[in-house]
């Protein structure tokens, strides 16, 4: 890939995934190059609530590239608004047979004026796995919204906001309503989800019955979950969002959340994937 052909953050985010990725792994020139050529030297970075300075992040590029292993990545989905963009995808390296090293992340990122990366807010977690198994997911055609998308139309004056219009509104009115032992859990569940919602909490995947057995449990522990929404994106049918709530109940104990969602026409959330920091594993 030429120099002139590379693609920038602000013109093509998943692009710009798979350049940095072949550059600061397969490619030759110095990773100091690489990194500055895609984001801003002076850029913050933040990755599973810690900050990472250039001479750590050049450090890990170097320790990576030092390997000689080959690796596949899959971006599942894109999510751009304005100069900001989010993305979740998988770097997979084989290590024995159909065992892989799979490096799991989510990423928030402010896009510069110039196009390259100013700042970012990350989740990475690696673990073993099978080799395939990140196909079951959709990957680069199917990361970014369907063609003709949008979510419902804006709420008149007055009206409630529906979870389409607003993905902090959806955040916060489900935590509550999920967790409100005056509301039935089917209603908290139907009202911001289609009956054929897919849930996916780390490696666990659930449906309409196992969403609201997780609920009843929640409330007969008393646990509470207050939602604090730091950022948000939407784009077409998707959306995406970085929270931070409590982490197994206890709101001395917090957690960062990312999520990934799919809307319904309706204005209702179809799907939704939630990327939390490696202190919780929920396979």
């Amino acid at each position: 890939m030429s120099v002139s052909h590379r693609p920038t953050a602000a013109a093509d985010f998943a692009g710009y995934l798979r350049a940095y990725h072949a550059d600061a792994i397969d490619g030759g020139d110095p990773v100091a190059e690489v990194w500055d050529r895609y984001h801003l030297p002076d850029g913050t970075h933040r990755v599973n609530g810690r900050v990472w300075d250039r001479d750590k992040i050049l450090g890990s590029l170097r320790s990576r590239r030092s390997l000689g292993a080959p690796y596949e990545l899959y971006i599942h989905e894109v999510t751009v608004e304005g100069r900001r963009a989010a993305a979740r995808y998988t770097i997979s390296t084989p290590m024995l047979g159909k065992i892989q090293s799979a490096t799991e992340a989510a990423v928030f990122a402010e896009l510069a004026e110039d196009g390259r990366v100013a700042r970012t807010t990350a989740f990475s977690v690696t673990r073993p796995g099978w080799s395939g198994r990140e196909r079951d997911e959709p990957f680069d055609s199917a990361a970014r919204p369907a063609p003709g998308t949008s979510p419902a139309s804006p709420p008149a004056e007055g009206e409630e906001p529906t979870p389409a219009q607003d993905p902090a509104h959806y955040l916060r009115t489900y935590y509550a309503a999920g967790y409100d032992v005056t509301v039935p859990v089917a209603e908290a569940h139907d009202r911001f989800h289609t009956p054929d919602a897919l849930h996916q909490v780390g490696r666990k995947v659930m449906q309409r019955s196992g969403v609201l057995k997780a609920l009843e449990e929640g409330r007969k522990l008393g646990h509470t979950y207050p939602v604090e929404v730091h950022e948000t994106l939407r784009e077409g049918n998707r959306f995406a969002a970085r929270y931070t709530t409590s982490r197994d109940g206890n709101p001395e104990r917090p957690q960062e959340v990312f999520a990934f969602g799919e809307f319904a026409p309706d204005g209702r959330v179809r799907s939704v994937r939630f990327a939390l920091d490696p202190g919780y594993d929920a396979a």
